[in-house]
């Protein structure tokens, strides 16, 4: 097993996903981009039950199929309105279910799409988390 985060792998985390909101359970979250000291993750949900959120334009739809995804078992949606990055540390890895990457052109659209909404629109404040490598351990162990 690889001890390498790679962009387009999917971390499974609580995470906070505003200022002063935590998730009750693991999400999945797509490695969006790595830097030395940090990583930056795209907040992903199902869509089953949820269709009326693709209606909002920070949300990106992600079918599971056409490839079939190895990294997604079901259809879902990247959240654009929030950025979360994480301090990079070696244990994030056995955060991973597969090693696998979302395809390589849903990813790229799916880049693409990301950073052009984060540099063309307002992220509100509450919408943009650091988390420290102590509160990622506290929340997922």
């Amino acid at each position: 097993m690889s001890n390498e985060l790679k962009i387009g792998q999917v971390l499974w985390l609580k995470v906070r996903y505003q200022i002063d909101k935590v998730s009750d359970v693991k999400h999945p979250m797509l490695v969006a981009d790595i830097q030395d000291d940090y990583i930056e993750v795209i907040a992903i949900d199902k869509t089953a039950g949820k269709l009326q959120n693709l209606y909002y334009p920070y949300n990106w739809y992600i079918d599971s199929t056409n490839p079939c995804e190895k990294v997604l078992s079901e259809d879902s949606y990247a959240q654009f309105n929030t950025k979360l990055t994480i301090e990079k540390f070696p244990e994030l890895v056995k955060y991973r279910k597969t090693e696998q990457l979302l395809s390589h052109n849903k990813l790229e659209e799916l880049l693409i799409n990301y950073k052009d909404y984060q540099v063309n629109n307002h992220i509100k404040e509450e919408r943009i988390v650091y988390m420290t490598k102590y509160e990622i351990l506290q929340l997922n162990e």
